[in-house]
């Protein structure tokens, strides 16, 4: 019977094929470590001690508030986003890096709720996986209280199922935290079109990526689903919050 389990040979010899494995050597890493913890906390890149020191004793020290423009941190998480875009399939000017996980969720789907409930207030379940990121999970599970609504958690397989017509918010990870599984975001998107009809699908299909990668969290809005640019969006979710906390 043929042996399909790989050994460390075979693992060392695909490591020497790596196109990408030169850039191990731009990250400080101790030596034999294999790190495999990037979603919790990512390696240091070896030159951002020194872009960090200088954002400390120039941008700061010595430009002060002149540096949200003269630096460019008023405009950081647009160049981010770009940046980011890349790596993800996305173009310029549809990702925006901002805040972490639990405080964009929070916003987005405060904002969601918000909209869908002005937009169908017989729609009464927020439908989830059971299996998501647990504080993605308490996130949901407190403002369906505050707004009377009922969270419903389903295994992945009954998640098409799940999408009937009192259905207000579909919330998934787009990479399963625990198992690395990954949703067909397209299939799951198409299969809400019936039940979360235009014009505010696009807002209430709540995808999220921060627990499956980073701490750190992003939003992606595919140019041509909004009217609105980018920054104009994230203002109208942050002025949602404000009453929404008020």
């Amino acid at each position: 019977m043929m042996n399909l389990t790989p050994s460390l040979h075979d693992c060392e010899l695909l490591d020497l094929q790596d196109p990408l494995r030169s850039l191990r050597d731009q990250f400080e890493l101790p030596p034999g470590l294999v790190y495999l913890d990037g979603n919790s906390l990512g390696v240091l890149p070896k030159n951002t001690a020194a872009r960090v020191a200088h954002a400390l004793t120039h941008e700061w020290g010595q430009d002060l508030i002149q540096s949200w423009n003269k630096a460019g941190w008023f405009a950081m998480p647009l160049a981010v986003g770009d940046k980011i875009a890349r790596l993800i399939g996305a173009g310029a000017g549809e990702v925006v890096a901002a805040d972490s996980t639990s405080i964009n969720l929070f916003k987005v789907l405060s904002a969601a709720i918000h909209i869908a409930q002005a937009d169908a207030p017989q729609r009464t379940k927020v439908v989830s996986e059971r299996s998501n990121f647990p504080t993605d999970l308490y996130i949901a599970e407190a403002l369906c209280q505050q707004h009377g609504l009922e969270l419903v958690l389903v295994e992945t397989e009954d998640i098409a199922a799940a999408l009937t017509a009192d259905v207000t918010v579909l919330m998934l990870t787009h990479v399963n935290y625990r198992t690395g599984a990954m949703h067909d975001m397209a299939a799951v998107t198409a299969a809400c079109m019936p039940a979360m009809p235009a014009p505010t699908t696009a807002t209430l299909r709540a995808w999220g990526a921060g627990s499956s990668r980073s701490s750190s969290s992003l939003a992606w809005a595919k140019r041509g689903l909004l009217s609105q640019p980018m920054w104009r969006l994230l203002l109208m979710v942050f002025q949602q919050v404000l009453q929404e906390t008020q």
